[in-house]
């Protein structure tokens, strides 16, 4: 160990003047810490992947009542997996690889806990440390969670995935097929569809089409039962006049909100057709984690869920990264392979 690299935010409003949630490229600037060293009861962590999502940019600005904004010159943070090169604490050895939210940065030090509180997890010795971001980590916990806790669907009933390529959205896909359930995804242009239908979806449709919600409705004639929404805006709008009575709709993200200007005028259709629309917080359902991480490894041991992983090589490039996902540019989950 010879340096300790990190990427600090800059910028004394986190991007003021950007709408919407994200960051701009000036509020990412690479730095270099003290090299740590792990106390008693303590763990020294060399960092091996950073997950990115829209929460590194949240937590960058803060959310009431959730956590408070970061303060200028504070390393970043987010979803990090490394390997414990040094162990102080008895739950741990040296090699274990664990994920964890934790600075962005090549070591952190850790008493057995993220930056949140939450218990490092382990990830198995037969799982590569990548999928314990992906399949494992948060994004994979929500898919499951939207459906087994929220969705409900029964067998036969349509299933309509929202955002299908990416993190949540392609996991969503499989998972609801593990229902029994038809599965519609929605995706982009011609290449994010190919990536969908190759998940086993039973129809895709390209919501850059003029008329998409015409394709949908011939998709689903009978109705959607239930909608996985990462995307919201006119998506979620359009969905809510080709919901069957008493359809559920889950919310697991809101791209199109990211930025300014998006909205939804169709809400009286949850009246009207009796739907439930409902959303969770992540950290509010910690109790529920570990079961469906053992649902979600056995799908992969399986071979029943494959974890799209867009791995992007490079310390360097995390600000591309981070930014990217508000460009719809990543299959899957994305991550930054640190080297």
């Amino acid at each position: 160990m010879t340096a300790n690299r990190s990427w600090l935010l800059a910028g004394s409003n986190a991007g003021e003047g950007v709408t919407g949630m994200s960051l701009s490229r000036e509020n990412f600037v690479q730095g270099q810490l003290s090299l740590p060293k792990a106390g008693n009861g303590e763990l020294l962590i060399k960092s091996l992947y950073f997950a990115t999502d829209p929460m590194n940019h949240a937590w960058a600005r803060g959310v009431p009542g959730r956590f408070d904004a970061i303060s200028e010159g504070s390393p970043l943070r987010g979803g990090v997996a490394g390997e414990v090169i040094e162990s102080n604490h008895p739950n741990w050895s040296v090699g274990d690889i664990v994920t964890g939210f934790l600075p962005w940065s090549d070591f952190n030090t850790s008493n057995g806990t993220d930056l949140l509180g939450m218990p490092l997890y382990t990830v198995p010795k037969n799982i590569d440390a990548a999928s314990g971001l992906g399949a494992l980590g948060m994004t994979g916990i929500c898919a499951a969670l939207s459906l087994t806790d929220y969705g409900r669907p029964l067998p036969g009933e349509t299933v309509v995935v929202s955002g299908a390529s990416g993190a949540i959205g392609s996991l969503c896909c499989q998972i609801a097929k593990q229902f029994n359930a038809h599965v519609i995804g929605l995706a982009r242009a011609a290449e994010k569809c190919a990536y969908v239908a190759s998940l086993g979806v039973d129809r895709v449709v390209d919501i850059s089409e003029t008329d998409w919600p015409a394709s949908l409705q011939q998709a689903a004639p009978n109705g959607v039962n239930v909608f996985i929404d990462n995307v919201g805006g006119d998506i979620l709008d359009g969905l809510l006049v080709q919901m069957q009575r008493g359809g559920r709709i889950v919310i697991c993200g809101a791209t199109a909100h990211y930025e300014a200007g998006a909205s939804i005028s169709n809400h009286l259709m949850l009246a009207i057709s009796g739907l439930t629309m409902s959303g969770f917080f992540y950290f509010d359902l910690a109790h529920r984690w570990d079961e469906m991480r053992k649902h979600l490894q056995g799908w992969l041991t399986d071979g029943v869920l494959s974890d799209t992983l867009d791995i992007t090589e490079g310390f360097e490039n995390v600000p591309d990264a981070a930014l990217g996902q508000f460009k719809r540019a990543n299959f899957g989950r994305k991550l930054i392979k640190v080297n």
